[in-house]
């Protein structure tokens, strides 16, 4: 038995060290980091900082560069899940990796190739660590997403929940068996719904209603957008070094990204519960005039109106 997990455990190696020696890609994003960050990314520049291991801030373009991909994650959930990698198996594939060395290609978004450098035993242990190969589902999710989900989108879903690594609570665990069971796949805004409750605050907390968890996350959202909309109304009056002036910041929320967002939690709170908050929106209302605020029954009539 132990064997066979020392197997296992020599072919997730295998298939790891082999990962990160693809991995030397330079995509536009880091090409774009580069040029707004360090300097214009010529080939002869890019090798002679890429070769240059005395310059802290190569370390952080090559954390940046060897970065697990959604690709690779996918090939490898189905080991992971399968083999159950503890903690300890964690450490040894770390010590495992730190020992060889790997000689990775450094490309160009066209995949011509600038220079071969030695992988080293940081950005192994980085790379390893974003894997979180530890981390395991529980088996009623894992259910769940099997009986109820199109089986191609299996190790996608699967890859988002042991990116989050949260160790859901019984509530969250029955909350999250009811998305996949009752959410529909299909649906255009699957994939939202799903980063939205794993990028709910309430995801990691330790107890309370779900329900009232994302309730509150859109009491929240519609907090800012009125706050959103105000400064819209003031600068619709004013300019923006005035507001400035009069210590007004500009909110940094898109109220259509806002709405949006509240969309979602709608959707999800019918599908899972059936039922949602209804926020009202504040009614604008001219300063009803009491022409004698001494009689009572004036007053009371000034208000029925």
């Amino acid at each position: 038995m132990l064997k066979d997990a020392d197997e296992h455990l020599k072919n997730l190696v295998e298939r790891v060290s082999s990962a990160i020696q693809q991995s030397g890609l330079l995509t536009d994003k880091v090409l774009a980091y580069i040029e707004s960050a360090l300097f214009t990314p010529d080939p002869e520049a890019l090798i002679n900082f890429i070769t240059d291991d005395s310059d802290c801030e190569r370390d952080t373009l090559l954390d940046l560069i060897f970065s697990p991909g959604q690709d690779v994650q996918r090939s490898l959930e189905s080991l992971l899940e399968k083999y159950s990698f503890s903690s300890d198996d964690e450490r040894l594939l770390s010590d495992r990796l730190t020992a060889r060395e790997i000689i990775a290609p450094i490309r160009m978004p066209d995949n011509m190739e600038l220079v071969n450098i030695s992988v080293p035993g940081y950005i192994k242990s980085q790379y390893l660590r974003r894997l979180n190969i530890s981390w395991q589902l529980d088996s009623c999710v894992i259910s769940a997403i099997r009986g109820s989900v199109t089986q191609a989108l299996w190790p996608v879903i699967k890859v988002k929940l042991r990116n989050t690594g949260i160790r859901p609570n019984p509530e969250q665990l029955t909350f999250l068996c009811r998305f996949f069971e009752k959410m529909e796949d299909k649906d255009p805004e699957y994939p939202a719904y799903l980063d939205l409750i794993l990028t709910l605050p309430a995801a990691t907390a330790d107890t309370g209603d779900m329900y009232e968890h994302l309730t509150e996350y859109k009491r929240s959202l519609f907090r800012i957008l009125q706050q959103t909309k105000r400064f819209e109304t003031l600068l619709n009056r004013s300019n923006m070094e005035t507001l400035m002036l009069q210590g007004i910041r500009a909110p940094h929320a898109c109220a259509g990204r806002l709405v949006h967002q509240m969309e979602l939690v709608d959707r999800i709170c019918y599908g899972i519960f059936g039922k949602t908050e209804i926020i009202a929106e504040p009614l604008e209302e001219p300063v009803r005039h009491v022409s004698d605020p001494t009689n009572p029954e004036e007053v009371v009539r000034s208000l029925l109106r």
